[in-house]
C-alpha cells in the first residue's frame, strides 16, 4: 500500500515539474539578428573575413514607407575578420550588440579569390553548430569579393539574400546552366573521395558602388545587378575554373539536373527551330571489362516546339520532325561532351565517375583510386540521347512563310 503511495506522489511532481518548465531556450527578437545571406573572403595574412547580410527588423514592420519608417535599407552588412570565422562571427557580434541568428540563413557567398586558395576548411564551423542548417547554398562570387554581392541591392525583391535564393531556383528550372548545390552536398563531395567539388557561381553586372545604393531599385532600368553565372570548377577543394554556358548545361544534363532548358537547332537553309525541354532524366552506369572502366550515359527526354523560324519547315511532315529530333539528340550530346572534355583536360572529375566504377568494380577502384586522375583523364565515355517531342504547338508551318 505504501509503495503505491509513493508511487503516486512521485507521478505527481513529476507531471507538476513538467507544468512548471519553462522555455529554457526561448529567443526573443529583440535579442536576435537574423541573417539572410552570408559571405566569406580572404582577409589579410591567414585572415578569414566574414560579411553577414540581417534583416533590418524595424524597417520591415514599417513596410519601408516613409510616413511609417525611417526609409532605411531592409538589410544591413557587417564585415569582420579573424582568424577563423567563428571569431569573425564574434566580433560582429560586439559591433551589432545582437546576437546572430542563423536559422534563416539562404545563401553561402565565397569570393574567387579565397576559393581558389582553397575550401576544404571553410565550412567546419557551420557543419558542427546546431543554430546552422546546412541545406543552404552555396555560390562563388564570380571575379568578386563575397562582400560585395552582398552589398547589392537588388530590385523587386526586398531583401537581396532572398532574391538570390530565388534567382538560383528559377535558373535550375528555366535555363539549367546551374542548379542548386547546398553546403551539405559541397561537404558530402569532400568527404567522398570519388566527386570533385562543383557549386554554381554569381557575378555582379556593372559598377558594385552604384549597387550598394538605394537608389539602384528606384530606377526604372537597372544597370546594376546580380547574375546567376556558370558552374565553377573544383579540384582538390581549390577553384580552378568557370564552365562556359554550353560546358555548364552540359554538366547539368551529365548530373540529372535539367529540369528546363531552350535549344535553338539551326535549320539547312535559314532560320531555327526552337526546342523547349520540359523533361529530361539522365543514368549513368560504369564497367570494368579485362581490367579497364568505362561510362555510359544515358538522356531520355520530352520536348515542346515552342518556335519555328525556319523557311518552307513544316513539322508535321515526317521528315522534319526526325530531322528535329536528331539535331536535339546531337546538340544535347554535344554539350555533354563539351563538359567531360574540360573536365578532363583539368583531370577533375565532378561527375562522381569514380563512384559509379567503385561500384561496378569496388577491387578495381581499391588497386587503382590513386591513379584515378590519370585514368579519369582517358576514360571512354558513351552518350545515348532519345528525345520525345511532345508537342509540336497549333501551327505547323510559322505564319511569316
Amino acid at each position: 500500500m505504501m509503495n503505491k503511495s509513493k508511487l503516486r506522489l512521485s507521478m505527481m511532481i513529476l507531471l507538476l515539474t513538467l507544468l512548471l518548465g519553462g522555455c529554457w531556450d526561448i529567443k526573443y527578437l529583440d535579442d536576435l539578428s537574423i541573417v539572410i545571406a552570408m559571405g566569406l573572403d580572404k582577409g589579410e595574412g591567414e585572415d578569414i573575413a566574414v560579411t553577414v547580410q540581417i534583416v533590418n527588423s524595424s524597417e520591415m514592420t514599417s513596410g519601408g514607407n516613409k510616413s511609417n519608417g525611417s526609409g532605411a535599407s531592409t538589410t544591413v552588412t557587417y564585415r569582420e575578420t579573424g582568424r577563423t570565422i567563428l571569431e569573425a562571427t564574434r566580433k560582429i557580434i560586439n559591433k551589432n550588440s545582437r546576437k546572430l541568428y542563423f536559422a534563416h540563413n539562404q545563401v553561402l557567398v565565397i569570393g574567387e579569390e579565397l576559393a581558389r586558395k582553397g575550401i576544404n576548411q571553410l565550412f567546419e564551423y557551420i557543419d558542427r553548430s546546431p543554430e546552422i542548417r546546412t541545406d543552404f547554398f552555396l555560390l562563388i562570387a564570380k571575379g568578386a569579393k563575397a562582400e560585395d554581392v552582398l552589398s547589392i541591392n537588388t530590385p523587386i525583391a526586398k531583401i537581396p539574400g532572398i532574391k538570390i535564393n530565388q534567382n538560383v531556383s528559377n535558373v535550375e528550372k528555366s535555363l539549367g546552366v546551374s542548379y542548386k548545390v547546398s553546403i551539405r552536398d559541397a561537404i558530402e563531395m569532400i568527404g567522398s573521395g570519388k566527386k570533385e567539388v562543383v557549386a554554381g557561381s554569381i557575378e555582379i553586372i556593372g559598377d558594385k558602388n552604384e549597387g550598394n545604393s538605394k537608389e539602384n531599385v528606384s530606377k526604372i532600368k537597372i544597370n546594376n545587378y546580380l547574375l546567376l553565372s556558370n558552374m565553377a570548377v573544383f579540384k582538390d577543394e581549390k577553384l580552378i575554373h568557370f564552365f562556359e554556358p554550353s560546358e555548364s548545361r552540359g554538366n547539368s544534363w551529365i548530373q540529372n539536373k535539367i529540369k528546363n532548358t531552350v535549344i535553338n537547332i539551326p535549320c539547312e537553309q535559314a532560320g531555327k527551330v526552337t526546342i523547349e525541354i520540359i523533361h529530361s532524366k539522365t543514368s549513368v552506369k560504369a564497367k570494368v571489362q579485362q581490367g579497364k572502366p568505362s561510362i555510359e550515359i544515358r538522356v531520355k527526354q520530352e520536348a515542346n516546339i515552342g518556335e519555328n523560324f525556319c523557311e518552307n519547315f513544316d513539322v508535321s511532315t515526317k521528315e522534319a520532325f526526325i530531322e528535329v529530333i536528331q539535331k536535339t539528340n546531337d546538340q544535347t550530346k554535344l554539350e555533354m561532351l563539351a563538359a567531360i572534355k574540360k573536365a578532363k583536360k583539368w583531370k577533375t572529375d565532378i561527375f562522381g565517375f569514380a563512384d559509379y566504377v567503385y561500384k561496378a568494380n569496388p577491387n578495381y577502384w581499391k588497386q587503382n583510386k590513386s591513379n584515378w586522375e590519370d585514368i579519369f583523364s582517358q576514360l571512354p565515355v558513351e552518350i545515348e540521347v532519345i528525345t520525345n517531342i511532345k508537342r509540336e504547338g497549333i501551327r505547323n508551318k510559322s505564319y511569316f512563310n
